[in-house]
């Protein structure tokens, strides 16, 4: 599970609120969504079911928090990026080193492979992955690609899809064979060298006049 805030230094609402998601992230994992129950939750976290009730609503609000704490610690990661000073392939490497560490987190593989399962009968969990994880993480790409092209130094027509396609391209064979179950090579030079590819490709592409590729 992934903690946006060290547990440490969180008030105690904030900590049982944690437990709460990493009980419940298990137990989503283990028997799924549709097998997922709120008494599980309850027993596995020591917590009571007002407590859960009062944190999240119920079992849609408990994995709608856990996709919006995967998206909100890679959206923080985000704020390390200086597009002031980092060259426009820096910035890319950077964005999809930060993606890669949260994506390839063995427990997001098995959510993301989870919600791939049990996403035709509950479309709500899609929904809650895609407006919650994927849709505000392009969007804040975005919001770098629509900069550097304000600035003249990228051109693209729609910075939105121009990020889910360097998503998409970041990822790469690396994380297609994860979300398959299949052996993947995780080693970090394997990581690097999709990410470097993907970097090499759309630095190329949305190149604008006066883009700065060297410092």
């Amino acid at each position: 599970m992934v903690s946006v805030i060290p547990r440490q230094t969180r008030p105690r609402g904030e900590v049982r609120r944690a437990q709460i998601l990493e009980a419940a992230e298990a137990v989503f994992l283990e028997k799924g969504y549709a097998g997922a129950t709120i008494d599980q939750v309850v027993k596995r976290a020591g917590a009571s079911n007002a407590s859960i009730y009062n944190f999240f609503g119920g079992k849609d609000g408990l994995f709608s928090a856990i996709v919006e704490e995967y998206s909100g610690h890679l959206l923080e990661s985000f704020q390390t990026i200086d597009i002031d000073a980092a060259t426009v392939p820096e910035a890319l490497a950077q964005i999809g080193r930060h993606y890669m560490d949260v994506a390839l987190a063995p427990d997001a593989v098995a959510l993301s492979r989870l919600v791939l399962a049990e996403g035709t009968r509950f479309p709500e969990l899609v929904h809650t992955c895609y407006q919650l994880g994927l849709d505000r993480i392009v969007e804040r790409i975005a919001e770098i690609f629509t900069t550097w092209c304000s600035r003249g130094i990228a051109i693209m027509d729609d910075p939105a899809l121009t990020a889910v396609q360097f998503l998409d391209a970041v990822g790469g064979r690396p994380l297609q064979r994860a979300m398959a179950g299949l052996p993947a090579d995780g080693s970090s030079d394997a990581i690097e060298y999709s990410i470097q590819n993907a970097v090499r490709i759309f630095s190329t592409a949305i190149r604008g006049q006066g883009q700065i590729y060297d410092k």
